[in-house]
């Protein structure tokens, strides 16, 4: 009986004490190497990194500082902040773009005469140029029969008759690259306006 009031007697004056300690003395809390928490008026140099918590006297946490963060960490931190970052700008350059989008057009129509458009203007031009071909070849034909007959005559072809040759055939090589070129783009175009009809569909919500 007299442990028990030697404790009660103990723990009142205990709590007495506590009571009157000033209000800016706070208590610190901070986990050690070894995984135990340990707490004291200040935070030992070692853990001062690891985080703590400031405890007022009446056991609440006021205040929680968290540990600093390691290189790997703040590296992956940028990382997720830049990949946000780009998100949102492909959210507004999209915004942007549809705007564009719904003003240009008034329907799924406009977009594929437009399309056609762009497409049969580029294929007037390659056919000019495969008629520009045509006409190359013919003079390039004509100089190689006017070498052959030098040669059939046992002389061998003027050096300025063969570099015509040789030139000619470099402008046919150029004008085939043209069309080819040509081609591509009409290919792109197809790809874009495809790209173009399927998103204004959505957002008209056509079927």
């Amino acid at each position: 009986m007299n442990n028990k009031k030697f404790i009660a007697g103990f723990t009142l004056i205990m709590c007495i004490l506590l009571m009157n300690i000033p209000v800016q003395a706070r208590m610190k809390c901070w986990t050690n190497n070894e995984g135990v928490r340990e707490c004291g008026d200040k935070v030992p140099p070692e853990f001062a990194q690891k985080g703590h918590q400031e405890i007022n006297k009446g056991g609440i946490i006021t205040k929680e500082k968290e540990r600093a963060k390691t290189p790997e960490e703040l590296e992956e931190e940028q990382r997720l902040a830049k990949l946000e970052q780009e998100r949102l700008a492909a959210e507004a350059e999209q915004k942007e773009q549809d705007a564009v989008l719904l003003k240009t057009f008034t329907s799924v129509g406009d977009i594929e005469r437009i399309r056609d458009e762009r497409i049969s203007a580029i294929e007037s031009t390659i056919k000019l140029t495969g008629v520009r071909i045509k006409k190359i070849q013919g003079s390039v034909d004509k100089l190689i029969e006017t070498a052959a007959v030098a040669e059939r005559s046992g002389k061998a072809p003027p050096e300025a008759l063969l570099k015509d040759i040789e030139s000619l055939r470099r402008q046919i090589t150029n004008n085939n690259k043209f069309i080819e070129d040509k081609r591509a783009e009409q290919e792109v175009i197809r790809e874009s306006h495809a790209l173009d009809i399927a998103r204004y569909k959505k957002l008209k919500g056509i079927e």
